[in-house]
């Protein structure tokens, strides 16, 4: 990019970072937080964004429509109204907030790759941050009015707004850690069928593999790190998003939930209902992982019914859902959870995002894995949790079983199944458990196992001393093969970079050869 048009910039002090339609000034002192890892996450988020906002103006204008209609019939209709419907069909009319916006990255590729975007508030409390955001507008020919630089604290920024006229109508959380203790305001800064971006980076504690007090104490739930960690991270995440809404009357339809690389993202919309959050509980699951097999089960918190007159009844749900002891290995069970037991993606909203993406390819570097991510996503049937080919195979000690024949024999025996996103080699499926083993019991019956070498206090010894209850069919099934398979798209994404993961904090800044030397 030329520097005629700022020629107050010493370009020699800066690495240029071109991303999308966004060239960045990258401090060669590294004061502010960059990761080149994250053009995905970036990318995503303008697919979603986009695809949100044509929901959204669509949503807007039939609704003006209708008013249209009434006043029409009632000889009320005025220009003013027929001038709103000209406004949200032409104009500009939704505004972001980036609550963290680091370099003004991601902000300004929102400025120049989102359509009708009235504004994107571009907030940080570093003033570091402050100097490269407005840097980096004026470099990409960019006014303040547009991307507008906002020196502020997260939290007072979205708090400010809450009961006025001028809530966001998109909100981006995406903190360096966990975006826990910003949701509280962004739940309720954010506009009636408003989007929630949300990002935590912390998967470590979400995903438990350590500290599981501390995801506790930061999401309200206890994990569960064995046989499906990162699609337990986003229940977790969700049931945190929902349990702070809920608190204003409000409640989350997820869109779609990524669990991506060391991190997760969310996309979810917000709305205000008392009607809707009474629902809430039965929404949210308590989780029972065996400590043996691994086997699943969930168990809602509450239970709604409804009465001859239409009215519906919340009660507390029965249960448990699993004995004592778990019914394939007699092991004892972990538990997990609350988490949120419902769908973590909206097929309508998943579909038109992946056609958005296959028909604007070029807009995004990371398209091809994009439209692999997607796929998956689009193919998950709606049930919680997946099991894993390497825990299945492992608990038994067996040689692996080709998923396609598991896959064949899950739907012979007349059950759903497909990949999660979440896991490479991972089963998705409403098989309950038992099936499940009987159909592993089939496999080893056919690829037997040396017993000598299973210790006497392994599941794998109880599992394989009963017989299977149901004949097992590992004839290939057309469904076995998803279209994303077939087409060998990019589902999984290999390692980026090499030694890539979360970047130093931002403000840690890099010594200079002669600081060194001195």
């Amino acid at each position: 990019m030329s520097t005629a048009t700022t020629p107050e910039i010493d370009i020699t002090q800066y690495n240029t970072v071109t991303e999308g339609k966004a060239t960045i000034l990258f401090p060669k002192k590294n004061e502010v937080f960059y990761n080149p890892v994250q053009q995905f996450n970036r990318d995503m988020s303008i697919a979603a964004i986009r695809t949100w906002s044509e929901i959204y103006n669509q949503e807007k204008a039939e609704r003006i429509e209708k008013r249209l209609a009434k006043a029409k019939e009632s000889h009320l209709l005025t220009s003013k109204s027929k001038q709103s419907l000209d406004n949200v069909k032409t104009s500009n009319n939704f505004v972001i907030l980036e609550a963290l916006a680091a370099s003004g990255l991601r902000s300004v590729r929102y400025a120049k790759e989102i359509p009708r975007l009235k504004q994107v508030v571009c907030n940080d409390i570093e003033l570091d941050a402050m100097e490269a955001i407005k840097r980096n507008v004026k470099y990409n020919g960019l006014t303040e009015e547009l991307v507008k630089p906002n020196h502020g604290d997260a939290m007072r920024v979205m708090y400010d707004c809450v009961g006025t006229d001028n809530k966001f109508d998109v909100i981006d959380l995406d903190p360096y850690g966990s975006a826990a203790p910003f949701v509280d305001g962004a739940v309720q800064a954010v506009a009636e069928g408003g989007l929630l971006c949300v990002t935590c980076t912390d998967l470590a504690i979400l995903a438990g593999s350590m500290h599981p007090e501390t995801c506790f104490g930061k999401y309200g739930g206890m994990p569960l790190k064995n046989m499906f960690p990162h699609e337990m991270a986003l229940r977790l995440v969700l049931q945190m998003l929902q349990t702070s809404a809920g608190r204003y009357k409000r409640h989350i339809v997820p869109l779609v939930s990524c669990s991506i690389d060391f991190y997760l993202r969310v996309f979810v919309r917000v709305y205000t209902s008392p009607k809707e959050v009474k629902k809430s509980a039965s929404k949210m699951a308590i989780v029972y992982e065996c400590s043996g097999c691994h086997a699943f089960s969930t168990q809602s918190l509450g239970k709604v019914s409804v009465k001859d007159n239409g009215a519906e009844k919340h009660t507390p749900a029965t249960g448990p859902s699993v004995n004592s002891l778990c019914e394939n290995c007699n092991s004892t069970h972990h538990i997990g959870g609350p988490a949120w037991g419902d769908k973590i993606h909206d097929d309508e909203f998943v579909a038109k995002m992946l056609q958005h993406v296959k028909e604007n390819e070029s807009s995004y570097g990371t398209a091809k894995r994009m439209i692999g991510m997607l796929s998956v996503i689009k193919e998950e049937i709606h049930v919680p949790f997946y099991w894993t080919l390497a825990r299945l195979c492992g608990t038994l000690h067996c040689n692996s079983i080709p998923i396609l024949d598991l896959f064949s024999a899950i739907l012979n025996a007349g059950y759903q199944v497909s990949a999660a996103h979440a896991g490479k080699q991972s089963i998705k499926t409403d098989a309950p458990s038992p099936v499940v083993w009987d159909i592993m019991r089939a496999w080893v019956k056919k690829n037997p196992v040396v017993m000598n070498n299973i210790p006497e206090n392994s599941p794998a010894r109880t599992l394989l001393a009963k017989d299977p209850t149901i004949t097992v069919d590992f004839t290939r099934h057309p469904k076995a093969v998803s279209e994303s398979r077939s087409e060998h798209l990019v589902r999984y994404q290999v390692n980026p970079t090499a030694n890539w993961g979360p970047k130093a904090r931002a403000g840690q800044k890099r010594k200079t050869d002669e600081q060194i030397f001195e």
